[in-house]
């Protein structure tokens, strides 16, 4: 077992027998009394499943309601790798922004956001930061782990700006955070230098939000 939970749930390892590889297996009681953890956990495979075309996110395998007689057991995929915050921090190091590694996993992280923006239709429960950020096969993949799906989003223009303005607001400081490892790093721009243009970039889409209101 990986971890047992308060509410009664479970997250164990498991085995595909299609593909024989390790897969997270999560077993819910079939008899569950928490409504909102239940709620919110389907919302988190709604969410993936519409994610499943992405190399970004780990996929939802699917589900089990006839192995065990007690839990219904649900599969995802598992991606390995070390989160990029926690390799900073061990080598007491920044990324500099004309590095082509930090260019290329910059590039990687929009295309991850443009995915959850505009493929999902599931608001984010929690903002994504460095430590949802993992890579593996030494860089060269890059995707995000642990992210919270909430509701679904709203079906209005109005609301589909809203979204897409804070998801630049976090993209932006994301990659500050990259830049300073520091969290709240939208209040450290101004003093860093790094590429005008790139500063530029970063000043707007930390405004995004802010012009929508307008």
């Amino acid at each position: 077992m990986l971890k047992h939970y308060t509410n009664g749930m479970d997250k164990e390892l498991a085995w595909c027998c299609d593909t024989d590889v390790p897969v997270e297996c999560f077993k819910i009681p079939k008899v569950f009394k928490y409504f909102e953890e239940l709620t919110q956990f389907y919302n988190q495979i709604g969410a993936t499943k519409e994610l499943l075309l992405s190399k970004y996110v780990p996929a939802y395998l699917g589900f089990d309601d006839l192995g065990d007689s007690e839990s219904n057991q649900y599969f995802f995929e598992i991606k390995k790798g070390r989160a990029v915050k926690k390799i900073l921090t061990e080598q007491a190091k920044t990324l500099m922004n004309y590095e082509p590694l930090f260019k290329f996993w910059a590039k990687e992280l929009l295309y991850a956001f443009r995915d959850i923006t505009y493929k999902s239709t599931y608001n984010l429960k929690k903002k994504i930061t460095l430590k949802n950020v993992f890579v593996s096969e030494i860089g060269i993949k890059v995707y995000l782990k642990k992210v919270k799906f909430g509701d679904q989003k709203d079906d209005n223009l109005e609301y589909h700006l809203h979204v897409e303005s804070q998801m630049l607001k976090m993209y932006a400081e994301l990659i500050i955070e990259m830049l300073t490892n520091k969290m709240c790093a939208g209040d450290y721009l101004s003093k860093m230098e790094i590429d005008p243009e790139l500063k530029c970039i970063l000043y707007e889409c930390l405004r995004a939000e802010e012009k929508t209101k307008k």
